[in-house]
């Protein structure tokens, strides 16, 4: 198996928006974004600001990390991320592989979200990648399966957050 990373094209935008369909994650994917019609996704895809770095295995799109600057003055990424469902078993190799990527790639402190708190399995893969919990924000998201709104976590990964998630994978094996 051979995991790949790389920025997504404008002509695979409808690729990767067909599979969050297709999976119905948008609620897990970005919750602030909310479900996008096509127009907008590769509207927002195409802005110059987001970075949208494709995880693929054996050449299959197998997961989507989107980033964007906190700010032009930092060096800080706000993310959403996603592996989709056939690939949920190796969601945290491809994710732990894409930090490294943005990392190594890109000028960049830290990544950090949001994660509305009802959302178990995202945090424990973004625990898993390295991600450290660093508080809450009351109410920050409505949950339709709670018909209420709920808190969320910040999370937010470093270069040395992500070393000790590797380090500590690599004892479980």
């Amino acid at each position: 198996m051979e995991i790949t990373y790389r920025i997504i094209q404008p002509a695979e935008y409808n690729i990767f928006y067909e599979l969050i369909n297709q999976d119905d994650s948008w609620w897990a994917f970005s919750p602030s974004l909310g479900q996008l019609s096509a127009a907008d996704w590769n509207t927002y895809c195409g802005n110059e600001n987001v970075l949208c770095l494709g995880c693929f295995v054996d050449n299959a799109p197998a997961g989507l990390l989107q980033g964007i600057a906190f700010s032009d003055a930092s060096r800080a990424m706000r993310i959403a991320v996603i592996a989709f469902r056939e690939y949920a078993k190796i969601a945290p190799i491809m994710m732990r592989g894409a930090a490294d990527w943005v990392f190594a790639s890109i000028d960049c402190a830290c990544m950090f979200g949001e994660i509305p708190s009802t959302n178990r399995h995202v945090m424990n893969l973004l625990q898993k990648t390295g991600f450290e919990k660093q508080g809450s924000i009351p109410e920050l998201y409505w949950s339709d399966a709670k018909q209420k709104f709920v808190n969320a976590t910040i999370v937010v990964c470093t270069p040395e957050s992500l070393r000790k998630a590797k380090s500590d994978a690599d004892l479980d094996i």
